[in-house]
């Protein structure tokens, strides 16, 4: 298969589709899009038609592969932080922002969602997550305050609540 701009313009739609909806910490909707742009590059140097594959197919595949490997890795990733730096607006240290995070922050919730949010015996992640939705956050946001995937504590919460009501019910 010829690998050329044009390639690259036919599939540029499929790229802004699946960006819609991924984000990878430390990286920016362009690079996320270059790299695709690779991906497929890299797919039609390696597709063989004698296979009995159609390429839409086959670069598929190779694309979703990609965005799951970045986010691996970015997953992996662990940035070290000081307890003593600070990080946000109102220079107040990290350790004290810490102790801040077991209540439920800047967010006036009724009683009985906090109560509720207590009886749950949630995650420090599941617990932020939530607060966090509350205050309006997008999910690219809370993904950059979590330092992970929002869409991944919010799987394992929704898994974790739906055990509950079943177990309860």
């Amino acid at each position: 298969m010829e690998i050329n701009d044009e390639l690259i313009k036919q599939w540029e739609p499929k790229i802004v589709r699946m960006l819609s909806n991924t984000f990878v910490i430390g990286m920016d909707w362009d690079d996320l899009a270059q790299e695709l742009r690779i991906a497929i590059m890299k797919a039609a140097h390696g597709f063989d038609e004698d296979r009995g594959v159609i390429f839409h197919t086959y670069l598929h595949t190779a694309m979703v592969n990609t965005l799951r490997t970045l986010i691996n890795k970015a997953q992996k990733h662990e940035v070290p932080i000081s307890l003593d730096a600070t990080y946000y607006e109102d220079d107040e240290p990290l350790l004290d922002q810490l102790a801040e995070s077991l209540t439920y922050g800047s967010v006036e919730v009724d009683r009985e969602l906090a109560e509720l949010l207590d009886s749950l015996d949630l995650t420090d992640q599941e617990r932020k997550y939530i607060i966090l939705r509350i205050e309006g956050l997008t999910m690219e946001e809370i993904s950059e305050d979590l330092r992970m995937s929002a869409y991944k504590v919010k799987d394992t919460l929704r898994t974790r609540l739906e055990y509950l009501v079943n177990a309860g019910g």
